[in-house]
């Protein structure tokens, strides 16, 4: 692990630390959270994920996906407006 300084204007930590608290956290422990998720979406999407939507994509164009519309999905959830 490597150790950085960060210098951040008062009201920033003032929000920071709320919301740390809100979580049930450190406030070092939520900004170490907050740092790693931000990394994993600027990496890109992982390699099963990819390969998953290769192949989705395929199936795309060989004509095999079957689509349902919106009613058909909530009638076959059973879900009520």
């Amino acid at each position: 692990m490597t150790r950085k300084e960060v210098h951040l204007d008062i009201n920033i930590v003032k929000i920071l630390e709320q919301e740390a608290k809100r979580q049930n956290r450190s406030l070092k422990s939520y900004l170490e959270y907050l740092l790693i998720e931000k990394a994993r979406r600027l990496e890109g999407p992982s390699e099963e994920y990819k390969q998953m939507m290769d192949v989705t994509l395929e199936n795309l164009e060989k004509g095999v996906l079957n689509f349902s519309s919106i009613e058909e999905v909530i009638k076959r959830n059973d879900i009520s407006n």
